[in-house]
């Protein structure tokens, strides 16, 4: 090989053309050999503030020659590629201020002689279709030119832009490299590069003849493959967006009726987002917006730049497109830097139809003793079943106890629905009896003991006098015989209770009530109860207002010395036993 380098300049370009015909049908064999095996072609994005890298290409393959981003085998050479929008996912465009090949090795490797020009333009090309067809020279833009640092190991090979490249975020970003140095390796280096479904670089080599850029000649050939390339973007300081909506999961089939809405809120800037406002609404209604304000850090950190905020719960109709968006605004307290990236939108269907506004007939409730409550879990679409916690599978239960029901109502979609209910048994009422005090003024004092469960007292006393409420009850009788009645009652039911009283000698008694006394009245501490003139007193009873006797003594000097340190404020009815008959006296205890 070294001698025929050496030989006559035509025939050492005739070799040369020769050989590298040889070498580029062994190449495009085996470019289609990678075309029937890529799957993909994917684009990485790995992010370190202020700057943002987006990787286009699949790492695990390489390609030598005539997909190169410069070609070293030539003396001369000028190339094209192209890297469509999808792959470089960067829809909101951005500053690039260093571009990347990955060198993979090559027997003669790089020198750092090797003089690179480089040209970038935004193009709406997305595959080259013949020799001829170059993005135009007038549209591109030299962003470097010089030497490089020849790599000792598998590496990315940075290229520093002079001129940094603003791409526009839809477009195709074609790099053309040019060098123009005579002559040429023994074999080339490798860079890795990636197999497309499209031809996707074209290039002109050749040892004798220099490629002009601004005229460029036909190319050699056109190629399904690229070299992979990282794109490096500015990054704004307070960028903030968000970048999915979590829930209901995209793709995830979920039932009609309430559903929480979630939302991933992404950092884009080179800040920490301290606060931000998420913003959201359904079908163009917007709804309360959230003030975020847990912080959240940015990308390559350990806490890392998502968070996700739960907006709020949406009832989803039945099949029923509902069109969700979510946007963020004033990051950090200020206006974001980058707006475009801000939202993002779905059309999101319930497409199970779920069991929605359920609930239990009747809701919680009282029943009396011995009455049969339904409970009904009512009718609805799709074959349900019904589950209750006692083990009933039907639609209705029947229950006479109070107690804690609930239900479970699936379809046949899968939707299911729960609801829960109180009953309370309320009892009848009860109470044991009618206390009356003769107040031995002609008066009596009516209470009920031992009532419970009621809500009504009506009380009818016989001689014309009625009262509602439980009590006491002072009421005047004139001489004669009464029947004194109270009705108690609650939801459920009554009950009656009936006492009768003789009221006789009312203008006697009320004379001898005056021939006692009681003193002090008020009393806290000893009270005296003494007679006048020759009447003589045997015994004395003392009744509280309920009727319950809570004192009793025989008198042995005809007075007597009562105390009350005992007994709780109140009044009470002191029933005086005398030669001349019963007397009543009214005590008040004070404290």
């Amino acid at each position: 090989m070294s001698l025929l380098r050496s030989s006559t300049p035509a025939f050492h370009n005739l070799f040369n053309n020769l050989s590298k015909i040889f070498t580029m049908k062994i190449f495009n064999t085996r470019v289609a050999s990678l075309l029937l095996t890529a799957c993909c072609i994917t684009a990485t994005t790995a992010l370190a503030q202020p700057t943002a890298t987006v990787t286009v290409g699949n790492t695990s393959s390489s390609v030598n020659n005539y997909t190169a981003p410069i070609n070293t085998y030539y003396g001369y050479s000028y190339v094209q590629q192209l890297y469509h929008a999808s792959e470089i996912n960067k829809p909101l465009g951005g500053t690039i201020t260093m571009i990347r090949f990955y060198w993979s090795g090559g027997s003669s490797g790089l020198s750092n002689s090797n003089n690179w020009t480089l040209y970038m333009a935004n193009t709406t090309k997305t595959s080259f279709s013949g020799g001829s067809d170059w993005v135009p020279p007038a549209s591109l833009t030299q962003v470097f030119s010089g030497t490089i640092t020849a790599p000792t190991t598998n590496q990315w090979i940075d290229f520093t832009l002079s001129t940094p490249f603003v791409y526009d975020g839809t477009s195709s970003i074609v790099v053309a490299g040019w060098e123009n140095v005579a002559g040429y390796a023994t074999y080339t280096s490798t860079f890795q590069a990636t197999s497309a479904t499209n031809t996707r670089s074209i290039g002109y080599y050749s040892d004798v003849t220099p490629a002009n850029p601004a005229s460029p000649p036909n190319a050699n050939g056109i190629y399904s493959s690229f070299p992979n390339i990282q794109f490096e973007f500015i990054v704004p300081p307070n960028n903030t967006g968000i970048d999915a909506i979590l829930e209901p999961a995209e793709g995830v089939a979920f039932c009609s009726g309430p559903q929480v809405v979630k939302a991933n809120i992404h950092n884009y800037g080179s800040n920490v987002v301290n606060n931000v406002q998420v913003h959201w609404s359904v079908n163009g209604v917007e709804q309360p917006h959230i003030n975020y304000t847990t912080p959240i850090d940015m990308e390559n950190t350990m806490a890392g730049p998502d968070a996700e905020v739960t907006l709020g719960v949406i009832d989803f109709p039945y099949n029923t497109p509902q069109a969700i968006s979510v946007w963020t605004k004033i990051p950090n307290g200020v206006t974001d830097t980058h707006g475009a990236n801000d939202s993002t939108s779905r059309s999101i269907t319930a497409e199970l139809l779920g069991i929605n506004d359920f609930a239990i007939v009747p809701g919680d409730t009282t029943i009396c003793e011995g009455d049969v409550l339904t409970l009904d879990a009512g009718e609805h679409p799709k074959n349900p079943i019904y589950i209750w916690n006692n083990g009933n599978l039907d639609q209705w239960l029947n229950t006479t106890t109070g107690g804690t029901f609930w239900v479970k109502v699936q379809n046949t979609d899968g939707c299911f629905a729960r609801d829960t209910v109180t009953v309370t048994l309320h009892p009848d009422p009860v109470a044991n009896s009618i206390a009356i005090v003769d107040n031995g003024d002609g008066t009596f004092t009516f209470n009920i003991i031992g009532a419970q469960n009621v809500d009504n007292f009506v009380w009818d006393f016989g001689n014309g006098v009625t009262r509602t409420g439980p009590g006491p009850h002072v009421i005047p009788y004139a001489d004669g015989v009464y029947d004194a009645t109270v009705v108690l009652s609650n939801q459920c039911g009554e009950i009656t209770l009936t006492r009768v009283i003789t009221a006789t000698g009312i203008n006697d008694l009320s004379k001898l009530g005056r021939e006692l006394q009681v003193f002090p009245n008020p009393g806290s501490d000893l009270v005296t109860i003494r007679p006048s003139g020759d009447l003589v007193i045997k015994e004395i009873t003392v009744y509280n207002i309920l009727g319950q006797k809570v004192h009793q003594a025989v008198v042995q000097d005809n007075q007597h010395q009562l105390s009350v340190k005992s007994f709780a404020t109140g009044m009470y009815s002191i029933m005086i036993d005398t030669n001349k008959g019963m007397a009543s006296k009214k005590l008040e205890v004070v404290r």
